[in-house]
Parts: C-alpha cells; structure tokens; sequence
C-alpha cells in the first residue's frame, strides 16, 4: 500500500515535536531531578475520557487547579480540587468534586513513595454521597516523551457496609478498590503537561444495609482519561536553566 504524504507529514511533525524535549535538554541525565524539581507550581487541570463502567455518562470531563510543592530535597507535597459534570446514568443529573492531598517521598532522583486521600462529594435529584479514597503507590521520574512522571498506585476500599447501632449507614459503600496509573510529560511547550490515566477497578452493587445476610453483586471495571494541564511558575527560570524537567 502506498504511503499517503498529508499522514506521513503529520508523522514527521509528531516525531519532531516529541524530539523536541531531548533536542534542548541537552546532557541532562535521563528522569533526573532538576533545578524546576524544586519550584512551586500552580497548574489549571483539566480532562476528557470515559469512566462508563463506573456508571457515569460518556463523555467524563473535569477540570480544576492544583499545587506542588517542593519541601527540601525529599519531600514534595500536592494538592487538587476537582470539579466534574458528569451524569449518572441511574439518575440522568449529577455533578461532583474532589478534593486531593498527596505526600511524595524522594527516595533517589527518580524514585519516590507516594501516599494520597481524596474526599469526593456526588450530588444528584435522588442521593447525595460522600467517600474517602485512601491509596498509596509509586513515582518514577522518566523522559519517554520529555520529562515526566510515572504513578502507580493502589487505591484501598473505605465505607460502611451494614448498618450498625453506632454507625446506621443510609448509604452502602461501593467499596472501590484497585490498580490505578497516570503518566504525564512536558513537550515542547514548558508549561504544558500531557498525560493519561486510567484504572482498573473492583466495587459492589447497593444492597441493603440492615440485611447482612443479602449478597451484594460485584463487578470489574476499567477506566480511561486524557489529562492536558497548563504549568505556571511561582519562581521564573529559563527554559535553559531547568532543561523543563519536573
């Protein structure tokens, strides 16, 4: 089959545009930490994807800020507020928001522990929820596709289940549990990140909370979303001076 020019331009074009990030960084070792590591930075979040089988209607957008900060030369603490339209399919309405903290921990240059809780608030015509989302994993620094980030983590089941004298819970935990990662890197432009993410998820159905002996249905779910995040500096550094690594 021939080769169609207008697509084997716009396969330069990509080449050229992802080789950008090495073509300037010159000799900077590869996923080391650099002068950028460890400037504060305020970034306007957004993202686009599918998250169907968590019972929300395509398409699943949000958008949102976040911040990082670096704390000496091993710590980096994050932060995030999120908010998204996205409807439930069993009500047809819904919004919600989420709040996160992150704590990474630098082991070396490239590998660190991370440890994050998120809040979550869901409002609908019908119900209103509010869950806890502990999970703890890893950060690789990488330079794939320019300099970047690897997260890797697991996220841990939290809730009530069956009500108690103490606890009447009106509202069953889904139990969401699962392997989760999100990748980002920063092409050409050094206040753009580019990222995916996504999970594979286990939860259960609503049952009745003041019947233990009722079996609730579970199911497997997967996740996928495209992230484009736009970078901004509390302190002004050339693009030379920090080789747009983070």
């Amino acid at each position: 089959m021939p080769i169609k020019i207008p697509a084997f331009r716009v396969a330069i074009l990509a080449l050229v545009w992802l080789s950008l990030p090495h073509l300037t960084r010159g000799q900077r070792d590869w996923g080391k930490e650099t002068a950028i590591d460890r400037v504060p930075r305020l970034l306007f979040d957004t993202s686009i994807g599918s998250a169907t089988a968590l019972g929300y209607k395509f398409p699943s957008t949000s958008f949102g800020f976040s911040v990082e900060l670096p704390v000496g030369q091993h710590l980096e603490l994050q932060a995030s507020t999120i908010f998204s339209p996205d409807k439930k399919f069993i009500t047809d309405d819904g919004h919600s928001v989420k709040v996160n903290g992150t704590a990474i921990g630098w082991i070396t240059n490239r590998f660190g522990l991370a440890a994050n809780v998120e809040r979550s608030w869901l409002w609908t015509s019908q119900f209103e929820k509010r869950s806890l989302f502990p999970s703890a994993g890893i950060v690789l620094r990488n330079d794939f596709l320019g300099p970047g980030r690897l997260y890797i983590s697991y996220l841990f089941p939290k809730g009530c289940v069956w009500a108690t004298a103490a606890n009447p819970c009106k509202l069953q935990s889904n139990r969401l549990q699962g392997v989760q990662l999100h990748a980002e890197s920063r092409g050409a432009a050094s206040h753009i990140r580019i990222g995916v993410e996504g999970g594979f998820y286990r939860f259960c159905d609503q049952a009745n909370p003041y019947q233990p002996s009722t079996d609730r249905v579970c199911h497997f779910a997967a996740t996928a979303m495209a992230n484009l995040r736009f970078e901004f500096h509390f302190v002004k550094r050339s693009f030379v001076d920090w080789d747009g690594a983070y």
